[in-house]
């Protein structure tokens, strides 16, 4: 009984580490001004489209991510990427990916944001098409832009964003 069990929270913490977890070492961060005009009109697009974001999470409820802007106990404003769990009213529970690193108080990897937080959504439906993922779409811009030159698997995910 004893090793059953075991074996069962083995496999259920493997399985949570691989679905929210990620491979930021595959794919090494793309250095950007934060100010460029493409990335904040990717986030001002993102907000205009919560509606939108809102009515696909129903369709496609398990695989939603969302990037939010959240404020550390020093003040320091970070950009936060999760797994959305659920939607009630303006109140998105998500599962941090990414937790803050200059905030100092203990925080649960359970979060509870507002829509107004989220600075940009990505919803994959069952045929691996994606839904928003703007910042993602501006960063692709913004290296054939600068002429960096994209790993392949980064070219072919490019196909697979469905314009709204």
């Amino acid at each position: 009984m004893y090793w059953g069990l075991l074996i069962v929270a083995v496999l259920l913490a493997l399985w949570l580490h691989y679905r929210y977890s990620s491979s930021s070492e595959t794919f090494p961060p793309l250095e950007t001004d934060p100010d460029d005009p493409l990335l904040l009109e990717a986030v001002e697009l993102a907000k205009e489209s919560i509606d939108e974001f809102k009515t696909l999470f129903l369709k496609y409820p398990k695989d939603a991510f969302v990037k939010l802007g959240f404020e550390s106990d020093h003040g320091v404003v970070e950009h936060l990427g999760a797994h959305v769990e659920t939607i009630k009213g303006d109140e998105v529970s998500v599962f941090l990916v990414t937790p803050p690193i200059t905030h100092s108080k203990k925080m649960a990897h359970n979060f509870v944001c507002q829509l107004d937080d989220i600075e940009d959504w990505q919803i994959t439906d069952d045929m691996g098409n994606i839904y928003g993922g703007f910042i993602q779409r501006a960063m692709f811009t913004i290296a054939q832009r600068d002429g960096i030159d994209l790993p392949p698997e980064l070219n072919a995910m490019k196909d697979k964003y469905i314009d709204l």
